[in-house]
């Protein structure tokens, strides 16, 4: 497929070219384009749940100063860092915090907030770590001795950053064998056991920290098992990490999310969820997540499909955070988990790990971090019907998702089919029916425009035609004739974006 729009996206003070993409067909479509999406640099966003994965320099896997010019541009307002024990404390009883001082200090600087994940392990406690790295080697096993210096390293951490860092989250994917210690099961109650143990570290000397818990993919009974092993009077926020093999965000996503909060309700009502770890590929093999993906037509336009819909669907099922993973790919040193064999690169980053320039997926994220920052929030008092103009035509999986922005609605709508398929684009008319606004609805949207995320570009609508039915207390508004790709287009307000 020849994709030649030339994207522009600033980084800083100076304009970096993205990837190539060819233009929507304006041609069969009643589209005129009026102008492009100006993003924002995370400086000029005062407060979003968007956030984006700067892990792993504790195992120094990607160059963080060729990153910090991006980051600032991208418009993410959190940043997840691993801290990284085995690096910081190569000499019992000290700690050299300089390298993650700078690190947490650019970010800041980029106008981002950065939150920890603590972890891993350290072989000066653990001597039978498999890998320097000690990646998963939790300090449970490795008796009082191990205990005590894990606890030391948290009071010592939290006492030099307590007044940079928020939220701290313990451990990375506890439920899982890649990052639990390679010689013990991992489950719910060794888990809680060190949740409690690290937060009354952390707290002793930051008794503002927010504690965050996780888990690998979204497993409702390991997290109901963690909950009622006492952890939630630990924690304020638990986070999901919801990979799944499928390239189809959406599979299962809601019931799976709705079902964590029915426990949180019944165990822990005051612990809320975020989306704390996630991504896509921008190539089919010769990386780490090509072994257990079912992969066999990524490529940047495909990634940043995924982006889109990812961090689109969780602020619409109003996630506290959502994150993506990672800015970087990481290939400057070599992967490794708890088993510590050597592993190929993790390559879901939204900037080149050879060339750290950005792919078309980095655009696709500036655009959502502009458009759902403050500002706007879920709607989910609405309908909406996609009916195809030509006979015959149908749609694979019609999804979606309304929101508020700046007081008008913004609608997501799209084929949620995977992002692999190249799902054929469907003229469709969009009818929509909102709850917020029964009599004035119709009048929120009296310059409606159709978004292009991916491709930062604004059209014009014409004015929608107004479906009225007798004893119907709910306005409807039709929009004739448009685009429905595999990835979403927004329908809005020009106030709302321009």
């Amino acid at each position: 497929m020849n994709r030649r729009l030339f994207i522009k996206a600033a980084v800083l003070t100076a304009a970096v070219p993205l990837p190539a993409l060819r233009a929507l067909d304006t041609k069969q479509l009643p589209l005129e384009r009026i102008g492009a999406l100006k993003t924002k640099p995370a400086r000029d966003i005062a407060a979003s749940r968007i956030g984006i994965g700067m892990e792993c320099l504790d195992r120094r896997m990607y160059l963080p100063e060729k990153t910090y010019g991006h980051l600032a541009a991208l418009g993410a307002k959190w940043a997840r860092l691993q801290t990284g024990w085995s690096r910081c404390e190569t000499k019992e009883g000290v700690y050299d915090f300089a390298w993650l001082d700078d690190v947490v200090n650019h970010v800041i600087a980029a106008g981002v907030k950065p939150w920890f994940n603590v972890g891993y392990g350290n072989k000066l406690y653990s001597p039978d770590a498999p890998h320097e790295s000690a990646v998963g080697q939790v300090p449970l096993y490795d008796g009082e001795r191990g205990i005590n210096g894990w606890k030391n390293f948290l009071g010592a951490l939290a006492e030099h950053f307590k007044d940079r860092i928020e939220h701290w989250e313990i451990w990375n994917e506890p439920n899982i064998s890649s990052f639990w210690h390679p010689k013990h099961k991992s489950s719910p109650g060794e888990y809680a056991k060190l949740v409690a143990i690290s937060a009354e570290a952390i707290r002793a000397r930051h008794p503002a920290a927010k504690i965050v818990a996780c888990e690998s993919g979204v497993d409702s009974s390991f997290f109901e098992g963690c909950l009622k092993a006492g952890m939630g009077k630990h924690i304020n926020f638990f986070s999901i990490h919801p990979y799944q093999p499928e390239q189809i965000p959406e599979l299962n996503y809601a019931a799976q999310v709705s079902r964590l909060r029915d426990i949180a309700r019944q165990l822990a009502p005051h612990v809320r969820l975020w989306q704390g770890e996630c991504g896509a590929p921008a190539q089919t093999i010769g990386h780490h997540d090509a072994s257990w993906m079912k992969l066999w037509n990524m490529n940047e336009l495909n990634q940043a499909k995924w982006v889109v819909r990812r961090l689109l669907l969780d602020v619409f099922l109003d996630l506290d955070r959502a994150q993506y993973f990672h800015l970087c790919d990481l290939m400057e040193s070599t992967y490794r988990q708890a088993n510590g064999e050597a592993r190929p690169p993790v390559m879901l980053g939204l900037l080149n790990g050879k060339t750290y320039t950005p792919k078309l997926a980095y655009a696709a994220m500036q655009s959502i971090a502009t458009l759902c920052d403050a500002d706007t929030r879920p709607e989910p008092g609405y309908y909406c019907a996609m009916l195809p103009v030509a006979d015959g035509a149908s749609l694979m999986e019609p999804y979606t998702m309304l929101f508020r922005r700046r007081g008008a609605p913004m609608l997501a709508y799209y084929q949620a089919a995977n992002v692999q398929d190249d799902t054929p684009t469907v003229p469709v008319d969009v009818v929509l029916t909102c709850d917020s606004h029964p009599k004035q609805f119709p009048d929120v949207l009296r310059e409606p425009v159709l978004v292009d995320p991916i491709r930062q570009t604004i059209y014009a609508l014409p004015a929608p035609e107004r479906l009225a039915v007798k004893g119907q207390f709910r306005p409807s508004l039709r929009f004739k004739n448009l685009p429905c790709l595999d990835y979403p287009l927004l329908i809005t307000d020009k106030s709302a974006v321009l």
